[in-house]
């Protein structure tokens, strides 16, 4: 039961701020759309000189959202679809991407931002894609909330012989942390961590060369 409740909550709590995201997207449309109209209306009373320049600006508003809300449901869609399998074979870079992409304002209201390294080699992996994806997020979580820095997190696809791993990592190197792997092993979060990788037999470690933490799938 526990197992069907974590991803419960942690699909409804991605779910939510995208559909927020979604809400702030035709708020700026709604917004924008009534400038228009006070322009149209200014420019019968006063004439405005510039009222093309105004227009267009606006224009390109509302075609930049649309689109913005467009690739927002589009992702929502496609997450939502993730628990229609227990065991399925997954990309593991687009579903980085598309998790990074739907888990950003999420990490933001953190300070952080959170970017993935492009990879072009279509690893994939046949796993349950909603833990998964709870491992990935967890590490990203993790990795913010131990340390409360705001800075940038990468996230890195790499290849050694026949094993894959997925590093996390701080984008600023130079950044000291004190006994690193010590707090996070001893965090909530890596416990939750290590049950998650249990559960689809992948590997987490603790790097201390360069902080971060190394998911491998073999």
């Amino acid at each position: 039961m526990k197992h069907s409740n974590d991803k419960a909550v942690f699909l409804g709590r991605v779910t939510a701020s995208v559909t927020h995201e979604i809400q702030n997207v035709l708020a700026i449309i709604k917004e924008t759309s009534g400038l228009m109209e006070d322009f149209l209306q200014m420019n019968q009373s006063e004439g405005l000189s510039d009222i093309e320049d105004r227009l267009n600006k606006c224009i390109e508003t509302i075609k930049r959202q649309a689109y913005r809300g467009v690739t927002l449901t589009s992702s929502l869609n496609g997450f939502a679809h993730t628990p229609d399998s227990t065991l399925s074979s997954i990309n593991i870079f687009e579903t980085l991407k598309k998790l990074v992409f739907i888990t950003d304002r999420l990490f933001k209201q953190k300070g952080v931002d959170v970017s993935i390294v492009e990879c072009n080699n279509p690893y994939s992996i046949t796993t349950d894609p909603v833990l998964f994806e709870m491992v990935v997020f967890s590490c990203t979580e993790c990795l913010i909330d131990v340390f409360q820095i705001k800075t940038t997190l990468i996230l890195n696809l790499q290849s050694s012989g026949d094993q894959t791993a997925i590093k996390f990592s701080y984008a600023d190197d130079d950044l000291k942390y004190e006994n690193f792997k010590q707090k996070i092993i001893q965090s909530v979060q890596w416990i939750n961590i290590c049950e998650l990788c249990k559960q689809i037999n992948i590997k987490a470690e603790v790097s201390t060369d360069i902080p971060g933490i190394l998911l491998f799938f073999k």
